[in-house]
């Protein structure tokens, strides 16, 4: 079973504010920009309740002072949205039980981290995908390592 897991900041994401200004900048008119980190796990049925506890322990990823985590009801970007993830060759994908920071995820058979970018272009509103590919075109992706989802 596929189960997505989306981490994102309470505080203050300097980050997205940045690549806003700079989308805006470049002529992007995006009104609003939200980052967070996206977890989209194979899991085994039996294991897939307890996998968002099992990233919540993990002090690499989650720490509770400053983020957010929700499980997604989907396995794809949303409206407004696009994901972005490293270019990995073929035949590098991980032997054995799946590790984060030396801890084993019980049940996972595969994992994928995205950077999920959602773009809104009024307040509330996702962005058209015309203007995601463009904030993705402009900004948001480099082509040369990195590959996006819409």
């Amino acid at each position: 079973m596929i189960r997505c897991i989306e981490i994102s900041l309470r505080i203050p994401d300097n980050e997205a504010r940045t690549a806003l200004t700079t989308l805006q900048r470049l002529g992007v008119p995006a009104s609003a920009l939200e980052r967070a980190d996206l977890y989209r796990c194979d899991v085994d049925e039996a294991h897939a309740d307890e996998l968002p506890e099992t990233l919540r322990g993990l002090e690499t990823i989650f720490n509770p002072n400053k983020h957010a985590m929700r499980v997604r009801e989907g396995s794809t970007p949303l409206a407004g949205e696009v994901w972005i993830d490293e270019i990995v060759p073929d035949g590098h994908a991980p032997d054995g039980p799946i590790r984060i920071s030396g801890r084993t995820l019980a049940g996972v058979r595969g994992i994928e981290r995205f950077t999920a970018w959602r773009l809104f272009a009024a307040p509330g509103e996702p962005a058209a995908s015309e203007l995601v590919a463009a904030a993705t075109e402009t900004l948001l992706c480099n082509t040369a390592f990195q590959k996006a989802i819409r």
